[in-house]
């Protein structure tokens, strides 16, 4: 089923085999028991490894088994394609699990000796085949008791658990929650969701959800991998039905989307995102995917055909990857899943502020694509500030985000942390942190400052005086704080103030004083910190020169 959804681009931990397998990919065949002689020619001249067949098990008997393996799986099976039946009932509600599994067994006796495989059910996650509604429990107890008999018909069978509607790893969680580990050989999911415009390496992250990739994404199947190996249980996923529809000149005509965007895409992205599809299941292990099977051989919008039998693109795409992902020709990642780096400019590591003072928060990154940055400080409950571009990347380069935070004065008196959250659009998000203390500087035993590197340099009347205030605690200072100059000239023979001026205090470059001397004669020269709590008014030496 192709189930129209949202598809807003904006991990649950991944602990999946070391190295992708190679998927063999197959097609769905239309007509189910009316498969034709040239719908066998064309799976095989495609490359097709499989076909996958839907079937009514309240529609076949003993008898049209026979003549469905004379007719279909065993001229398929010559020309070297595997097959794959789901096995529904045509009025959709929850089936009789013990009928529904004596039909299993009968299948699987009458289908022994070819390859096989077989999905219990279509889409037992939505209501639309498991009426009244979709039930897990009930659903494992047919997966149970048809799997066990078609085991005990055919041993070497490949039993498939219900394919879910979508990358839906919550009804995977609940099947396992219900015990069906143990009862099924892989699991079964489809991703050709109706209305489907977006690249497979194209996603979003689906808050409800725990941030996890969503369920409507052809990247969410690493979800529904995860969901089964977080349960103890490395089985394969199959994923039975993939495809993008050709019908990009067309409107969506149902579901949320309908009337408001294309129906589908073009026929050459068709093919390009078929291959992009092969690609992710191929480069990247956390699918675990051994089974791929595109919707459809032949289809008005899906099919490798046209109604008219003339090929699409996607024919030739198909074809190219020679029945197997291995043979992928692509190169590079399947999809974004590096988090931006974040850097924290202000405040410096281990910064200690006043009970008046406000904390510069100035941060950047290194990604171009962020689309949200967010200041912080772990001991408040709130954010402090999202930084946004009505949609578009920020612009750091013009507007590097900033904030002079006030609110920092209603903070305790101890340690905090600055946190800094960068978020690109597929809802990868990096973070920073940095330590800063916020004291009382009353509470500090009063200490005096020193003033480093000072030094008096320039020749006859044009003079300068260089330094540094060194502070003995690590509680900083601000423009407000003020360091002072004094100039002396000796007339006759006492000193006399002739010059002053005040610099900030704060400044890491320290501070320059350049003064052009009204006399000639004996001079001195020295600097005063006003002083600010905890450190005291403190004033320097007098340095002494000749005009």
């Amino acid at each position: 089923m192709r189930r129209l959804v949202p598809l807003i681009g904006l991990l649950a931990a991944l602990i999946v085999p070391a190295t992708a397998p190679a998927a063999e990919i197959g097609l769905n065949i239309a007509g189910g028991a009316a498969a034709t002689e040239a719908d066998v020619n064309q799976l095989a001249d495609a490359n097709a490894k499989w076909a996958r067949h839907f079937l009514f098990f309240d529609d076949i008997d003993r008898a049209g088994m026979a003549d469905f393996r004379r007719n279909v799986i065993d001229p398929e099976q010559k020309r070297g394609v595997k097959t794959l039946i789901v096995v529904a009932g045509k009025t959709q509600a929850a089936p009789n699990p013990d009928e529904y599994a004596q039909r299993m067994n009968e299948m699987a006796r009458t289908f022994k000796g070819a390859t096989m495989a077989y999905e219990i059910w279509n889409e037992a996650d939505e209501p639309l085949w498991w009426k009244p509604a979709p039930n897990a429990a009930d659903y494992v107890n047919l997966l149970k008791k048809s799997y066990a008999t078609i085991k005990e018909a055919d041993p070497s069978a490949t039993v498939l658990a219900t394919p879910t509607t979508g990358a839906n790893y919550g009804w995977v969680e609940e099947l396992y929650k219900n015990g069906a580990k143990g009862h099924f050989d892989a699991m079964g999911v489809h991703t050709d969701t109706a209305c489907l415009i977006d690249s497979p390496y194209s996603y979003y992250r689906d808050p409800a959800a725990g941030n996890r990739i969503a369920r409507f994404t052809f990247l969410g199947v690493r979800e529904v991998k995860a969901a089964m190996v977080a349960n103890g249980d490395d089985k394969p996923v199959w994923i039975t039905e993939l495809g993008w529809a050709a019908r990009d000149n067309e409107t969506c005509d149902s579901g949320t989307f309908a009337g408001k965007k294309k129906a589908g895409v073009s026929e050459a992205q068709q093919a390009q995102f078929m291959l992009e599809a092969f690609h992710c299941l191929n480069a990247d292990p956390a699918f675990g995917v051994t089974v791929a099977m595109w919707f459809t051989l032949r289809d008005p919008h899906y099919g490798l055909y046209r109604p008219d039998g003339s090929p699409r693109p996607a024919l030739d795409a198909f074809k190219g990857m020679g029945g197997n992902t291995a043979n992928d020709k692509l190169q590079g990642p399947c999809g974004d899943f590096v988090a931006p780096g974040v850097q924290i400019l202000e405040p410096q590591p281990g910064a200690v502020i006043g009970l008046n003072d406000s904390l510069k928060i100035r941060a950047t990154t290194d990604d171009k694509s962020v689309l949200r940055m967010t200041f912080s400080v772990a001991s408040t409950p709130q954010e402090i500030r999202n930084f946004t571009n009505n949609g578009n990347p920020l612009d750091l380069a013009g507007n590097m985000p900033f904030l002079d935070w006030q609110g920092v004065k209603k903070l305790p008196v101890g340690d905090h942390k600055v946190i800094v959250t960068a978020i690109d659009p597929s809802g990868n998000a990096g973070r920073a942190e940095v330590p800063f203390k916020r004291i009382n500087p009353v509470a500090l035993p009063a200490k005096g400052v020193k003033f480093g590197k000072l030094k008096l340099s320039g020749k006859g009347k044009k003079r300068k005086l260089a330094g540094k205030v060194e502070l003995p605690y690590a509680f900083g200072l601000t423009a407000k704080d003020k360091v002072k100059v004094e100039w002396q000239n000796k007339r006759k023979g006492k000193w006399k103030k002739i010059h002053a001026g005040t610099k900030a205090a704060n400044k890491p470059s320290g501070f320059v004083f350049s003064q052009k001397l009204k006399f000639a004669g004996q001079w001195r020269v020295r600097v005063i910190f006003e002083g600010k709590a905890p450190y005291k008014k403190t004033v320097g030496k007098w340095i002494k020169f000749k005009v």
